[in-house]
């Protein structure tokens, strides 16, 4: 593993930041049913997973559930960070497994990896067991949320790839 560097913890710091942001304007849009919400953030993080590695996507992900563990206590913490894993765990391999995978069927895979996350922490914490009643619901809001985490990975790609190299050129992007 290699050791981070000051730029390194920079590009962390800002993707953290928009991280963060996207999560606090996503609060301020109106939810899905179930008070489910679109995942805006998910795309620093996919980008993260992608473009940075396995271990800053991780990272980011924990951040992100201690943020939501301060702000909104301990029950939001854990489904943030149990979502987040799964659906960074699905992804990853999916995308190890299946080298032509797009943004899309990735992008929509992890969202429904971490809507089931969330309904079976949910489920065992008030000791139920909700996710047979909830799987279709879940699967057509991951794929609602997924397609959007996709489209907008898409568009901002240009953009997190000018920051890194310095330049705002846009480059090509691999997976279609």
């Amino acid at each position: 593993m290699k050791n981070l560097t000051v730029r390194d913890i920079a590009t962390l710091a800002m993707m953290l930041s928009m991280i963060l942001a996207l999560s606090l304007i996503e609060q301020t849009l109106p939810p899905l049913p179930m008070n489910m919400r679109f995942g805006l953030s998910n795309v620093v993080t996919m980008y993260a997973l992608f473009f940075t590695g396995k271990r800053d996507a991780f990272l980011l992900a924990a951040l992100k559930s201690l943020f939501a563990l301060l702000m909104r206590g301990p029950v939001a913490g854990i489904l943030s960070l149990g979502g987040g894993v799964l659906s960074l765990l699905v992804i990853a391999l999916l995308a190890a497994v299946w080298r032509s995978a797009s943004f899309f069927i990735l992008s929509v895979s992890g969202a429904i990896a971490h809507n089931a996350a969330q309904i079976l922490i949910a489920s065992w914490l008030v000791s139920t067991n909700l996710l047979p009643v909830y799987l279709p619901l879940l699967t057509g809001l991951g794929v609602l949320s997924g397609s959007l985490t996709a489209a907008l990975l898409r568009v901002v790609m240009p953009v997190f790839k000018g920051a890194r190299t310095g330049g705002a050129q846009i480059q090509k992007v691999s997976r279609t």
